[in-house]
């Protein structure tokens, strides 16, 4: 991604100066940087939805950081979900290491699922990351919000589009799911506001006091961005 940055930057410039000739290529792109847009290529490679340049290099910029902050200084205590260019392959990543921790007891990745904790945190509320699995910021509700108090999801606030949703701890169990008197809505979480499926990361799992079906007829996703 930033190969491709740099070369049609300092293609630009030579072809503005007139050094070499102005392609098809370079013109778009041009053009997309004059409307504050991203050029296409840039999103191909950076695989990251932005409605302006500003935006995009914003979260860039962001993605960066955390990819150098986790090679510099150790592993994160929270990850930004955004900022990887597979959140699925991270979170199955994810996984496999909490499998690994119980070799011993026989777990196989196969065999294991995914669980979801909202905990009552905020990103500047943690100290250290958990035991086992990771510690998530950054989600968006889109169509709800989540009720610290009591730890499930509720209604929109009027005329609020989107609702941060607390650190999130994903781990994993190789128990089966037990029947029981909690009600789950498997909620949708999308890489972008445009929801299909080349943006669709996973399912999370949300504690509800209402019947999933009220969430899934309002539409309910999280997201990773909301510009």
């Amino acid at each position: 991604m930033l190969k491709s940055l740099r070369s049609i930057l300092s293609n630009l410039k030579l072809a503005i100066a007139g050094t070499i000739v102005m392609s098809p290529e370079l013109a778009d792109a041009l053009d997309a940087l004059f409307l504050a847009r991203v050029p296409e290529p840039w999103v191909k490679v950076s695989e990251l939805v932005a409605p302006s340049m500003g935006v995009w290099f914003g979260n860039i910029t962001n993605r960066a950081d955390q990819l150098t902050g986790w090679l510099k200084n150790g592993r994160p205590t929270t990850f930004w979900l955004t900022g990887f260019f597979n959140a699925s392959g991270f979170l199955t990543a994810s996984r496999q290491e909490v499998c690994r921790q119980h070799s011993k007891d026989g777990w196989a990745l196969d065999d294991c699922a995914a669980t979801y904790d909202v905990l009552k945190l905020e990103r500047e509320d943690v100290k250290h990351g958990p035991s086992e699995g990771i510690y998530i910021y950054g989600l968006f509700l889109d169509g709800a919000k989540w009720d610290k108090a009591k730890g499930c999801l509720t209604d929109s606030d009027p005329k609020v589009l989107y609702a941060s949703l607390p650190i999130l701890h994903i781990s994993a169990t190789a128990e089966k799911k037990k029947g029981g008197k909690e009600i789950i809505f498997e909620c949708p979480v999308y890489r972008a506001p445009k929801r299909t499926g080349l943006n669709f990361i996973t399912g999370v799992d949300l504690k509800s006091d209402d019947l999933p079906s009220k969430w899934v007829l309002r539409g309910v996703a999280l997201l990773t961005v909301v510009d």
